[in-house]
């Protein structure tokens, strides 16, 4: 059939209509669909997020294999139970007992360590700072707080806790009150006050202490009233198992006190660490814990012991001995691969000193070549040749010699 001029098939004009149609529906889809720029930048938040996310699970797979490593050793070939620090502790406080039966002269290195002036001496005698003892007493009964400053400490030579130490803060003559670790002075208001005659009451009538008594200058917390802050560092023989960062709003009393705890490196151990400890993570460390981590790793090669707990105060000053604690007391409860792990080091840290004691290591606590102050009374049985002090020099057993603080 013949077309008049121009004209179009029917076929050729249904397609044109349905390609106008066509740009239509795609010009309707660029106008809904965004622009290319903003696609890129939420592809480049998507890829920053899940950059986070591997780097999130890099972290926890690396906290996971260090808690696996202590697990791996507990069950390797050979070995039919986990160690654990918690049994370590219990047959230490056990062992203890039979020991002082053996040893009624406390020569033995196990029983010298619980002896405050004898660690003060020895902790010197390596330049550890110690606290300035301002008097001593043999007896309860001498002790005379008349010609002490304002605000000093008073402790048992002999003694578990905070049974035999006292913090007080003159308020009066012949007045003393508790100073508390918070320095909240409310607290320490509702406390009784304590004449001279309650404080050596309270010294004749304990329990768990033994003399003689004495005197240290209060140490000061940086910029902070109150008790400072313990930085209690768990060594095995020159290794740092744990760091316990302690606070103690109110002294002695354990209810309210808080605590945060550190691995050997430093890297904090998480809420779980312990099931005994009321844990406060905002407890700050010292900004040089390494010192810190040095003196105990000094001082606890010095022990004739796989494990010594080395107290130190953190002070405007620096570091300063509190004490060394043989055994923590306490049901010393802790997440299961930690226990683990500080049990073996708890081991090992008897083989390396057994293998030293067979190279020649004297079997007794060293005493460094540092000058230090016997501060026991004349006539006191430390003096006796069953308390010997030995010396040796640092450089072979101890490591070196901690910097000056």
């Amino acid at each position: 059939m013949a077309l008049a001029p121009g004209a179009l098939p029917a076929r050729a004009t249904a397609r044109r209509g349905g390609g106008m149609a066509v740009e239509r529906a795609r010009a309707a889809l660029r106008r809904a669909v965004p622009g290319i720029a903003w696609r890129d930048e939420r592809l480049a938040e998507r890829a920053a997020q899940v950059e986070e996310l591997r780097r999130r699970l890099r972290q926890v797979e690396q906290q996971l294999a260090r808690q696996q490593e202590p697990r791996r050793d507990a069950t390797r070939p050979g070995r039919s139970t986990a160690p654990s620090f918690r049994q370590h502790v219990h047959e230490l406080r056990r062992g203890v007992e039979e020991l002082r039966a053996l040893d009624p002269g406390a020569g033995h290195p196990l029983l010298q360590v619980a002896r405050k002036l004898r660690n003060h001496r020895l902790a010197a005698s390596h330049g550890v700072p110690v606290p300035e003892v301002l008097s001593v007493w043999r007896a309860a009964d001498q002790i005379d707080l008349s010609g002490l400053p304002d605000e000093f400490v008073l402790k048992s030579d002999g003694g578990a806790g905070g049974h035999g130490v006292l913090p007080l803060r003159r308020v009066a003559p012949d007045r003393y009150r508790l100073v508390g670790g918070g320095g909240d002075r409310a607290e320490e208001d509702d406390a009784p006050d304590l004449s001279g005659a309650d404080v050596v009451e309270h010294y004749r009538t304990a329990s768990r202490v033994e003399g003689p008594f004495f005197a240290e200058a209060m140490l000061v917390r940086p910029g902070v009233e109150g008790l400072p802050d313990d930085i209690k560092v768990y060594a095995f023989y020159g290794e740092v198992g744990q760091v316990l960062l302690r606070r103690m709003d109110v002294h002695a009393d354990l209810s309210k006190a808080r605590y945060r705890f550190l691995g050997g490196d430093g890297a904090d151990l998480g809420p779980d660490a312990s099931t005994t400890h009321r844990i406060d993570p905002s407890i700050p460390a010292p900004d040089d814990l390494e010192t810190y981590l040095d003196l105990a790793r000094h001082l606890s090669r010095a022990m004739a012991l796989p494990f010594v707990r080395v107290d130190l105060y953190e002070t405007a000053a620096g570091p300063v001995l509190g004490e060394l604690t043989r055994g923590p007391g306490g049901a010393q409860l802790y997440r299961k691969d930690h226990d683990a792990a500080m049990g073996l080091r708890w081991e090992r840290a008897q083989y390396r000193l057994d293998l030293d004691v067979l190279a020649g290591r004297p079997l007794a606590n060293l005493h460094g070549e540092h000058p230090a102050v016997d501060h026991y009374p004349q006539g006191h049985p430390s003096q006796a040749a069953g308390w010997p002090v030995v010396t040796a020099p640092c450089a072979r057993w101890c490591g070196a010699v901690p910097a000056p603080v």
